[in-house]
C-alpha cells in the first residue's frame, strides 16, 4: 500500500500541471518496486483517466555510486523522448505543463523538493521469460533506436562509459579484507577478481566505431510493454536515456532478452540471443574487433554488476562473523562464474 502521506504531494503535483479535478485517486502499489533512486511512482486515475506520475527527489541514488539526475539531464531525457515519438517509436508520452518548462517542481510539507514528471498511463503487459519472436523484436526496436540517435540534432548527453563503475567496483572489492577466509575460498574471489580485471581491460578499449555514441535507454524487461498479439507498444523508462555505444547497450540487451524464464533467472539460450543479432543486423554496424569486447562486456553486466558487487560484499561481512558461511561465499562465486560461462558462451 502506498504511504498516505505522499497523497497531498501528488494532488500537489498534479494540479501543479494545471489539471483541474473533481476525482483524483492513486493505485494503491507503488510501481517502484526496486532501486536506490528514491522516487516516489504511481499509477493514478484523474477524472477517470489513468496517468503514470514520477517525482524524483533532489538527491538521487544519495547511498549509491549511480548516476544522478540534473534539471539540465531531465530536459534533454524528455526532449529526447518526444524526439522517439515524434519518430514512430512507442514512448510513453508526456503531459506539457502550463509552463514552458518539461516537468515541475513541488515541496513537501518537510521541505524536501520534488521534481515532478507526468504521463499519459500506457496500457499493456510484462515479457519476461524471452522466446524468438521477443527476442528478434527487441533487436529490431534496438536498432532503430541506435540510428535515429545517430540524426539527432541536439547531442548534449554526456557519454557514460560502464567500465568506469567495474573499475570502481574492482578496486571497492580489493580492498575488502580476506586474511581469515579459508584458503579454498580466498583463491576462488582472487581467481573471479582477476579474471574480472582481464574483461575490465577487454571491455575498455573501443575501436573507432565503438566511440561513435548513441543514445539509449535502460531498455530491461520491465520497462517494456506488450499486447496480446505479442507486439511491443510502449516504452515507460525515461531516466536512464543518455550516450553510451552500441557494443555496451548490446551487452545489457544480450543479458536481459536471452533469458528462457524470468528476469531474475540465469537461464540463457544462444537462439534468443542470435536472433536478438540478427533482427539487429549487427554485422553491418560491428566488425570483428568488437567481438570479444562484446563478450566481456556480457560477462561484466551478468557477473559484475551492483547486485553481485553488493552481494558479495554482504557474504564476505557476514562470513567474518560466522565461519560457516564462508560455504555460501564460496557457492556465490561459484553461481557467478557459471554465469559468465554461460554468458559468453551465448556469443560463440
Amino acid at each position: 500500500m502506498y504511504p498516505k502521506s505522499d497523497y497531498p504531494l501528488i494532488e500537489q503535483a498534479v494540479k501543479s500541471f494545471g489539471l483541474m479535478f473533481h476525482s483524483l485517486k492513486v493505485a494503491p502499489n507503488s510501481l517502484t518496486t526496486h532501486g536506490k533512486h528514491g522516487d516516489k511512482h504511481y499509477k493514478i486515475s484523474i477524472d477517470g483517466l489513468f496517468y503514470s506520475i514520477r517525482l524524483l527527489p533532489e538527491k538521487r541514488y544519495a547511498e549509491s555510486a549511480l548516476s544522478r539526475s540534473t534539471p539540465d539531464l531531465l530536459t534533454e531525457q524528455l526532449r529526447y523522448s518526444d524526439y522517439l515519438r515524434a519518430n514512430g517509436i512507442p514512448f510513453m508520452k508526456r503531459v506539457q505543463p502550463i509552463h514552458e518548462g518539461l516537468f515541475t517542481t513541488v515541496q513537501d510539507p518537510t521541505g524536501q523538493k520534488w521534481t515532478c514528471c507526468l504521463f499519459h498511463w500506457m496500457a499493456g503487459h510484462h515479457v519476461t521469460a524471452n522466446t524468438m519472436h521477443s527476442a528478434a523484436q527487441i533487436g529490431t526496436l534496438a536498432r532503430q533506436l541506435h540510428d535515429l540517435s545517430r540524426n539527432y540534432q541536439a547531442f548534449h548527453f554526456p557519454f557514460v562509459d560502464h567500465t568506469v563503475a567495474y573499475q570502481r567496483w574492482f578496486h571497492d572489492l580489493q580492498e575488502l579484507s580476506f586474511s581469515s577466509m579459508p584458503e579454498s575460498v580466498r583463491d576462488s574471489f582472487q581467481e573471479y577478481l582477476s579474471l574480472a580485471h582481464q574483461h575490465i581491460d577487454v571491455a575498455k578499449h573501443r575501436n573507432h566505431f565503438s566511440t561513435q555514441p548513441v543514445i539509449s535507454t535502460d531498455l530491461n524487461s520491465l520497462n517494456f510493454l506488450w499486447n496480446p498479439n505479442q507486439k511491443i507498444v510502449g516504452i515507460v523508462d525515461h531516466e536512464h536515456i543518455g550516450a553510451t555505444d552500441r557494443v555496451q547497450d548490446l551487452a545489457w540487451l544480450i543479458k536481459w532478452y536471452a533469458r528462457t524464464e524470468s528476469i531474475e533467472s540465469h537461464d540463457v539460450s544462444g537462439h534468443l540471443a542470435k536472433s536478438l543479432l540478427a533482427h539487429y543486423n549487427s554485422p553491418t554496424v560491428l566488425v570483428p574487433k568488437d567481438n570479444a569486447r562484446l563478450a566481456s562486456l556480457l560477462w561484466l553486466s551478468g557477473c559484475f554488476n551492483l547486485h553481485f558487487v553488493e552481494q558479495t560484499t554482504h557474504l564476505m561481512q557476514e562470513a567474518g562473523q560466522d565461519s560457516e558461511l564462508y560455504n555460501s561465499l564460496q557457492l556465490h562465486f561459484e553461481t557467478y562464474r557459471l554465469r559468465g560461462e554461460r554468458l559468453t558462451g551465448l556469443l560463440s
